[in-house]
């Protein structure tokens, strides 16, 4: 009976972290993203709290054996904290919420070894968030409900459809699974069954190819692993060997037309998505051991486009699908910049252990659940995101469990060890409490920004300052809080702080609209060549943009910077380049452009 108040906690505790993608509390800045990281925060400091009382409370032989599972964790946290960039310090919230998830591991570690019922509770309420998110889906296709993003209809809880999609993607191995492993049809075959059927309903409006690879590969993995009979099929293959290579030749037919479709589907996202690619590999060959650090990639990232495409190596379709991304989409190319080869071959490492534990024990579901992450994060960036963290921690917990024989077995083996593991989860408790109150300095922070934010949208630069000056010590790694922070200095006529501001914001993003803004800074403060060399290199990153070739004509206009020749090519520029997408803005700059040209002698 002493156990109740500790089991009834950590079940509510592991629904409400479960229930993470659905928060919008609505009183934070507009990111979906830092709203759901605060919560998640919140519940592990309960979580946190329940654990180190259930540690004080109870005597009983509670541990479970320890293996390199629970060592990586930390050798991977300690390879992070070494290749940090403390001199920039780009990413200290994401240094917080790392700790955060490496004591979430442990305590649900604990938790599936001394509860094991709640691993099925677990993946029921996983589902049945899965099922709510389908159902949200389903409404906004309908026009019932507003999406989160103005250009799509489909978002869920999430601010766009990629993730969205791979969430999806994620529950439908799981629910799947379920299915398949119940012996007859009970409730829970037939809730898992509607999960199914809810997401191959809603996931294919997604428009997602990388979530759909991700859904079918685990899937076919899922059924494979839980209704083939693989010493039956290879008596049929022997048998029948002309009819399955005949069949091996068609479906290799068919996989080739199929990816030919996905890729002619939506063919300059998929061109951009190689280009990302191209560029992040080419990023990683400079620092390849140590990369450049957590929250380095945006940086790095800019300065080997700009370096790819000065070199004239770029193709004209390169050119034109260039951009400018926050993340890789291809979450292991980004661990591979920011941790280097180390760093990635730790994580790997973890993941493929839990993915073999999971296969040992036998929880196909959560390996499919884990596939389907594993997959979709190849063209993505899941792990960018709160929520399948939380996702990834629950699903590797509950793989790495065994059945509760084995867990005797190994609580009997561990129980030598068993006060040097109280003492070191006591810690981890503790750890997770005081992460709590280290963080609790952002979360008011983004409030006041988010007020700041209100005075910066109406124009009132000099009240919006007020507020966004002395949140710099706080907000400083935030390169959207620099940008708007510099456009009400820039607006109220302080220049050169605003580029200070700017100069700190292109360290951690790389974003060319701050270089546009600093050369507009240099350009008022009479620093031509400066200006110049600012949309120089941010035409670098991005050649095909109209708008910096329009503010180098202005530039080359300027009475003490006139420079003729120059002037034409940035003219020609501005009248030859199509823009990706037509606006009044691109009409007026062009009208400009022929203006000056007639009015100019050049």
């Amino acid at each position: 009976m002493k156990d109740l108040p500790f089991f009834g906690t950590y079940a509510l505790l592991g629904v409400l972290l479960l229930g993470s993608p659905l928060i919008d509390s609505g009183q934070l800045f507009s990111s979906l993203t830092a709203q759901k990281v605060f919560w998640i925060q919140l519940i592990a400091l309960f979580l946190a709290i329940t654990f180190l009382l259930s540690l004080l409370f109870h005597n009983g032989r509670i541990f479970y054996a320890w293996t390199w599972i629970d060592t990586l964790p930390i050798v991977c946290f300690v390879w992070i904290l070494l290749a940090y960039p403390y001199s920039i310090d780009p990413e200290p919230e994401k240094i917080l919420f790392i700790e955060q998830v490496i004591v979430l591991w442990y305590v649900f570690r604990y938790i599936t070894h001394r509860f094991p019922v709640l691993n099925g509770y677990y993946l029921s309420i996983f589902l049945s968030i899965g099922l709510i998110e389908a159902i949200w889906g389903f409404r906004q296709l309908q026009d019932w409900e507003y999406s989160n993003h103005s250009l799509f209809r489909l978002t869920g809880s999430f601010f766009n459809p990629g993730p969205y999609s791979g969430y999806l993607a994620v529950t439908l191995p799981i629910a799947l699974g379920i299915s398949l492993k119940q012996p007859k049809r009970n409730i829970l075959y037939y809730f898992s069954t509607v999960c199914v059927l809810a997401i191959i309903i809603v996931l294919p409006a997604g428009m997602s190819r990388s979530a759909w690879i991700a859904a079918l590969g685990a899937c076919l993995w899922v059924y494979a692993m839980y209704r083939m009979d693989w010493k039956r099929i290879k008596q049929r293959i022997r048998q029948h060997k002309r009819f399955y290579i005949i069949g091996g030749i068609l479906g290799c037919v068919l996989l080739s037309g199929s990816s030919t479709f996905l890729y002619t589907l939506k063919k300059d996202s998929a061109d951009g998505r190689f280009l990302m690619w191209k560029i992040t590999a080419k990023a990683i060959q400079k620092q390849p051991i140590t990369g450049t650090g957590l929250g380095g990639f945006p940086a790095a990232y800019a300065e080997t486009q700009a370096e790819y495409m000065a070199s004239g190596k770029a193709t004209e379709q390169e050119k034109w699908v260039a951009g400018c991304p926050e993340y890789a989409f291809n979450e292991y190319l980004q661990i591979g910049l920011e941790q280097g080869v180390v760093g990635l071959a730790l994580f790997t490492a973890w993941l493929g252990l839990l993915f073999y534990k999971g296969i040992k024990n036998k929880r196909y579901a959560c390996c499919g659940g884990l596939m389907s992450l594993a997959i979709f994060a190849f063209s993505s960036y899941p792990l960018q995101l709160p929520e399948f963290w939380i996702v990834l921690i629950f699903l590797g917990a509950m793989s790495v469990t065994p059945d509760k024989d084995e867990i005797h077995e190994n609580q009997a083996e561990s129980n030598g060890h068993r006060w040097g593991k109280r003492i070191f989860l006591m810690g981890i408790a503790i750890l997770g409490i005081g992460l709590f109150w280290m963080q609790k300095d952002y979360y008011r922070a983004y409030q006041k920004w988010s007020k700041a934010q209100m005075f910066y949208k109406n124009k009132a630069y000099e009240a919006a300052l007020e507020v966004y000056e002395p949140l710099y010590p706080l907000l400083k790694h935030k390169p959207e809080f620099l940008f708007e922070a510099a456009q009400c200095l820039n607006k109220t006529g302080r220049y050169e702080k605003a580029n200070e501001y700017l100069e700190r914001a292109v360290l951690l993003s790389s974003d060319p609209m701050l270089y546009y803004v600093m050369a507009k800074n240099e350009q008022c403060l009479g620093k031509y060549r400066q200006a110049e060399k600012h949309l120089l290199h941010a035409i670098d990153i991005l050649p095909e943009r109209i708008y910096p070739y329009y503010l180098l004509m202005n530039l080359y206009m300027e009475p003490s910077y006139f420079q003729p020749a120059k002037l034409k090519m940035a003219i020609d520029s501005i009248l030859t380049k199509k823009p990706k997408v037509e606006s009044s803005a691109i009409k007026e700059m062009k009208e400009k452009a022929r203006s000056m040209l007639n009015n100019t002698s050049i």
